[in-house]
């Protein structure tokens, strides 16, 4: 199986934004960021960014944002060609039509513009639970297995899940790709769960660690049901169109990309 990591992966992503981006006044819209990022400093603190949030309390805990505004990524227009960059990171699980969000974020890039989308698994062990399980589960296992007392109040995590079919990487990437966008890279880590039981209860988590080694040769090995979280990233391509009125021209390319990024 894999040996990727959530933090291997995002350092990959780093590299590719800064490829791209590192060092440019590019604007930047972080599509429910609340009041942390996962873009590096050398983008971040350069870039004019802008976060959209339904939650006004994330929104006064945000502390980096040039613009911020108390809305919903599905239904929020941002005028077309408005960002380098959009970033929706841990958001679309939550949302009830993420399609439609998507195509918002399609709309909003200028041609040549890149959309960060990182996200838990559905259909992973770790999504099995959590699609398995009611919000008051899901509140309980953060405030007394994790440790966060404000677990479940407002502003706090975690936030309702609801798992829209197609926010599932397959289904996400076709989804994607019939909109027109490009993917530059994909690649699928261990989420958190089974590493925050292993830390915290190291029995537990070799029991549930065998468990899924042991649903994974049920699948004969085609799935590492560990795999809880993915990294995706799309490109709006440009058309000549586009090239003739001045769209990015920088391509980015992931080395370890394959042919097929959804398998």
């Amino acid at each position: 199986m894999t040996s990727v990591t959530g933090q291997s992966s995002l350092h990959a992503v780093h590299e590719l934004l800064a490829t791209l981006f590192a060092g440019k006044d590019i604007r930047i819209y972080e599509a429910g960021g609340g009041s942390a990022s996962f873009i590096q400093p050398n983008i971040l603190n350069v870039g004019q960014v802008t976060v959209l949030d339904i939650d006004a309390i994330q929104l006064q805990k945000n502390d980096y944002a040039d613009k911020k505004f108390l809305g919903d990524v599905q239904t929020y227009a941002f005028p077309p060609n408005s960002f380098e960059l959009i970033v929706c990171y841990n958001v679309i699980e939550h949302l009830e039509t993420p399609d439609r969000a998507i195509a918002l974020f399609f709309q909003a890039l200028i041609p040549g513009g890149l959309l960060f989308i990182g996200a838990p698994n559905p259909n992973s062990f770790s999504g099995f639970i959590t699609r398995l399980t009611p919000h008051w589960f899901h509140v309980w296992y953060y405030k007394f297995i994790l440790g966060n007392k404000l677990a479940g109040q407002p502003g706090n995590v975690p936030f309702r899940t609801i798992y829209h079919p197609v926010v599932s990487p397959k289904a996400l990437i076709k989804y994607c790709q019939a909109l027109g966008f490009r993917v530059e890279y994909f690649k699928e880590y261990q989420g958190d769960l089974l590493r925050q039981l292993t830390e915290k209860w190291p029995l537990l988590g070799w029991l549930l660690n065998t468990f899924v080694g042991v649903a994974n040769a049920f699948t004969l090995w085609q799935k590492d049901l560990k795999l809880g979280d993915f990294h995706l990233v799309l490109a709006k391509p440009i058309t000549a169109k586009d090239d003739a009125c001045g769209g990015l021209t920088f391509v980015v390319q992931d080395p370890n990309r394959t042919d097929d990024p959804a398998r």
